[in-house]
């Protein structure tokens, strides 16, 4: 607990002590925080509730008042929702830029969107205002699937006539709410009668919406054993696409179980190949002594150059969020992209079971989306443009200059305590830094102290923890992982 200011304390506390409320009357403190969420027209929120509690005895030195815990509640900033086209986008080293400049980007799955375009259009526009309100800059689609809400692009022995007219009604739907498309042209071998030809016809279209599209793949995990795509038939229908378009491509991610696998597939497809872009959906692995926390933290093997493979990695599809083994914890899922970025991908994709099939709900009526979509509107702004290109660091041995080196003997996944941080991977340039801490238990000390300020906010409800120079406590009540960002 941190002393209150000496001097307020012997004037003020008889009369305006946050402690004193707490412990006196805890049910009068609480009622106080929902009536000024009430005043500044926010919802009641026991995330604020929680974040004052832990003001009141945690940080008595710059909230000793109920009066300064109360004015430290405002009103809900204004989130733009969406990035404004400025140009074509392009890869520069791990980040992704257009003429406005780099930026982290994150999409997410919405595999039947043409299906939605064709069938129930007030499907795609609710996926749309779900993920502007996110921050989120693109969706990926898929091309031809034969699941729910998939197209076939034949009519018979040709490509169908308004087949191409709706991919572009597609990239125009969602253009409208300031989202990009990143398609997946290919899935099931069977479907597709003459791949080069296709991928042509997909490179004309995407080349005259070049603004509109942030990246083409060219098939979905072509070596699954439901695809069974060969790697020449990648390659020839990619060099087909590519002939005509230089939009950000890839080839393909692997089907593999290990990360070992995926790196030598990965390479062999790619060697010799001119994709700019390779698209991972990294290790899906959950333990019983991590659990999710194991799969969110996999990004950090992307690092490494691939032999063979472009250096801008997309997190294309990790681990589904309705699959992790919390379950749909916000922490989780906005936990996932932050990772990414902090170890160097471009581009992070957002994915569930509600982008896979068009018949299991969706995101903008699922209760655990839309908490989502206030944590991540919150953070997203918060990342520094380029962060994909900054240094990646880990506490530990070769793990660089990490901003907390003492979170080292804090770490639950490899130290024999119930207490502390699964893992808490940073990204360093000078003495800025972004870190996100993954699976908070009980408590965990931010010990070191830094020369900039840094916020720190929760990933399980958006609220700001703390903010100024360090030291600090986090504590497992405001959240199970945290974004931690210089200012």
């Amino acid at each position: 607990m941190k002393k209150p200011d000496y001097d307020w304390w012997i004037q003020h506390s008889h009369t305006d002590s946050a402690f004193l409320l707490l412990a006196d009357s805890p049910e009068l403190f609480e009622q106080s925080i929902l009536s000024r969420l009430k005043k500044v027209k926010r919802k009641p929120d026991q995330g604020v509730i929680n974040q004052a509690t832990y003001r009141a005895i945690h940080e008595q030195d710059r909230f000793g008042s109920m009066s300064s815990i109360l004015d430290a509640i405002q009103p809900e900033p204004e989130v733009v929702s969406s990035r404004p086209f400025m140009g074509s986008l392009r890869t520069d080293r791990h980040a992704l830029r257009d003429d406005q400049g780099s930026f982290p980007a994150v999409g997410v799955s919405a595999f039947w969107s043409p299906w939605a375009v064709k069938y129930n259009p007030g499907q795609l526009e609710r996926l749309a205002e779900w993920a502007s309100g996110c921050g989120m800059t693109y969706v990926r689609w898929f091309g031809a699937h034969d699941w729910p809400g998939g197209i076939n692009p034949y009519n018979g022995h040709s490509v169908d006539p308004s087949y191409f007219s709706l991919m572009q009604q597609t990239i125009d739907s969602l253009a409208e709410y300031g989202l990009r498309s990143q398609i997946t042209m290919f899935t099931r071998r069977k479907m597709i009668k003459d791949a080069e030809s296709l991928a042509r016809g997909w490179a004309d279209l995407v080349k005259e919406n070049r603004d509109k599209v942030c990246l083409v793949e060219c098939v979905n995990e072509w070596n699954h054993t439901h695809n069974d795509w060969s790697d020449n038939e990648v390659r020839s229908a990619s060099a087909a696409f590519q002939e005509r378009c230089d939009v950000p491509f890839a080839l393909s991610a692997t089907s593999a179980e290990t990360w070992e696998d995926m790196k030598e597939r990965l390479t062999h497809l790619y060697t010799g190949s001119s994709a700019s872009a390779t698209t991972i959906h990294f290790p899906r692995y959950q333990s019983t002594h991590e659990g999710a926390w194991r799969w969110v933290r996999q990004p950090w093997h992307g690092r490494w150059p691939i032999e063979g493979c472009p250096e801008f990695v997309v997190d294309n599809e990790h681990q589904r969020w309705d699959k992790s083994s919390s379950g749909r914890e916000v922490a989780v899922a906005a936990a996932a992209p932050l990772n990414a970025f902090i170890a160097g991908c471009g581009m992070s994709t957002h994915h569930d079971v509600f982008g896979v099939h068009i018949k299991n709900g969706e995101y903008s009526s699922d209760l655990a989306s839309q908490r989502l979509q206030k944590v991540l509107s919150k953070v997203i702004p918060l990342l520094p443009p380029d962060v994909a290109n900054w240094q990646s660091t880990r506490v530990g041995e070769g793990g660089g200059p990490h901003p907390f080196p003492s979170l080292l003997n804090q770490q639950w996944s490899t130290e024999d305590t119930d207490t502390g941080v699964s893992r808490s991977f940073a990204a360093v340039r000078g003495d800025d830094f972004v870190m996100c801490l993954n699976g908070v238990r009980g408590s965990v000390t931010l010990h070191e102290s830094h020369p900039k300020k840094f916020r720190v906010i929760s990933l399980d409800d958006g609220v700001t923890i703390h903010e100024g120079h360090g030291p600090t406590i986090l504590s497992e009540v405001n959240g199970q992982a945290f974004y931690v960002g210089t200012m």
